[in-house]
């Protein structure tokens, strides 16, 4: 008898250690079957967005420091007369317009803000862009540097979505431990529900990184088009090119002609 308790013996001591180095080498291993088994889209990254021919009759127009080509039937608009156009637009159904965004200006505004109402201040009186997220900014910022995603210095809760998109993985989790693995576990969740508003590409060049959203919630149906330029002179800084087009076709055609000036 003494022979098969030996053998057991030495089976179950195997066990137990190979359970102990998975746990000291892949803490995270629960959490990545249990994201596996419960998220189809996990280990979806951005795909690059293909650029298609553009007409030669479209017609080359800047705004904000982006060049981009549009039909010539779309016409300039500006809340003032007399001033240059602030978007283009054909219709009623299609438009295009810019937004450039730095936020570390504007954070360095906001404490300016805070300084000059003194004793007056509220927390109130400024946007507070974590207030709807789980987590701490902190928390979010310690997971992304645990499996070495380098990100901006501002305007994270901002554009925190597309690193989800791009480099949250399954397999990210299976070292990590603590407050990070329920982080993971909230943007496993985040990302899961983003697949399913809007579609995501991606345009890298040695000049900017760019996502391509076709935002699909809603009552957009597929005909409004976000074009995120992140430069890479300035992380800090995003341009954001907003398209409204009911052809998918032309819509993809602007977007291909879209390049930081």
């Amino acid at each position: 008898m003494k022979k098969p308790l030996i053998i057991g013996g030495t089976i179950l001591g195997f066990l137990i250690t190979a359970a102990l180095v998975i746990f000291i080498f892949f803490p995270g291993l629960p959490t990545y079957l249990k994201v596996k088994y419960k998220y189809d889209h996990i280990d979806e990254t951005v795909a690059e967005f293909k650029k298609t021919d553009i007409p030669s009759d479209h017609v080359s127009h800047t705004l904000k420091g982006v060049k981009f080509r549009i039909p010539s039937d779309w016409e300039g608009h500006s809340p003032i007369e007399g001033t240059e156009a602030s978007s283009y637009a054909s219709g009623e159904e299609s438009r295009i317009f810019v937004l450039d965004t730095d936020y570390k200006e504007n954070e360095e505004r906001q404490s300016e803000y805070k300084e000059l109402l003194g004793d007056e201040y509220s927390e109130d009186d400024l946007y507070y862009p974590w207030a709807y997220f789980k987590y701490k900014e902190a928390d979010y910022r310690h997971f992304y540097k645990e499996i070495g995603v380098d990100l901006p210095q501002y305007g994270l809760a901002y554009t925190m979505v597309f690193y989800t998109r791009d480099c949250l993985t399954a397999k990210k989790c299976l070292k990590l431990r603590g407050k990070d693995k329920d982080v993971f576990l909230d943007l496993a969740e985040d990302k899961e529900e983003a697949v399913g508003m809007e579609k995501m590409w991606k345009i890298k060049n040695s000049e900017y990184t760019a996502y391509v959203v076709q935002v699909l919630y809603g009552d957009y149906s597929g005909n409004t088009w976000d074009v995120n330029i992140f430069p890479n002179s300035n992380k800090n800084e995003v341009y954001t090119v907003t398209l409204k087009c009911p052809d998918e076709t032309t819509a993809k055609q602007i977007i291909s002609s879209i390049e930081l000036e």
